[in-house]
């Protein structure tokens, strides 16, 4: 699975774009298209789309370093806001052999760099390049495995791993969907998660090509 772009709400798209353009050593931006309000910035593989709203609550997105976790604690520590993790600025999950940093951008978005092992071929890169893509979206529901059913009956994904009430992927190792129960807390804020227009447009070998809008919650999954 891969996420090729994703789109979602923000107060003020093109300086926020400018932020992911600066912060993530982006290799491209374009910013303020004033026909249709929108600013998009290239992370990686992956596309952000930024469209204008005028409020919006916190998003989650993850994004995949090429780098070891030393050195994105201290590239993004130069950069951003670090969410500390138990009063760390880093946390290894073993289950994705992947070391996480958490930091927010200026929208209060809880964005988390995972630095995958074995990622990192060049350890002296620096600049261009060290976001791979995105590899993780955040999608809040009132029935978390209602959702997930969705995904898999409409848009043709697997869960990954264990679905529950409070915690799903739908996905894989290389990209997923995370669905939590609305008003839960993203990890590691205490910043409730609740439904925004989300769309995402993906690859994956099994899911069905097309346009798919939920019919309660304000997402679309388009599979090319």
């Amino acid at each position: 699975m891969r996420i090729d772009r994703l789109t979602i709400p923000a107060r003020e798209p093109t300086a926020l774009s400018e932020w992911y353009a600066e912060t993530l050593d982006s290799q491209s931006t374009d910013c303020g298209r004033a026909e249709d309000a929108t600013s998009t910035v290239r992370l990686g593989e992956s596309s952000l789309e930024l469209t204008t709203t005028e409020t919006s609550s916190p998003i989650h997105v993850a994004v995949r370093l090429d780098c070891e976790p030393d050195d994105a604690v201290d590239w993004l520590a130069g950069e951003a806001t670090i969410l500390p993790v138990d009063g760390e600025q880093s946390r290894y999950f073993e289950f994705l052999d992947a070391t996480a940093v958490y930091f927010e951008d200026p929208e209060g978005n809880v964005l988390e760099g995972l630095c995958y092992a074995g990622d990192c071929q060049t350890p002296e890169s620096s600049g261009l390049n060290r976001v791979d893509g995105i590899t993780e979206v955040g999608l809040p529901a009132p029935e978390p495995l209602a959702l997930v059913e969705w995904l898999e009956t409409t848009v043709g994904l697997s869960a990954w791993g264990s679905p529950s009430e409070t915690f799903a992927w739908v996905g894989n190792r290389d990209a997923r969907f995370v669905i939590v129960p609305i008003d839960t807390a993203w990890y590691p804020t205490d910043r409730s998660a609740e439904p925004v227009p989300i769309s995402v447009t993906m690859s994956a070998d099994s899911a069905d090509p097309g346009r798919h809008r939920h019919p309660t919650l304000p997402y679309e999954i388009v599979v090319e």
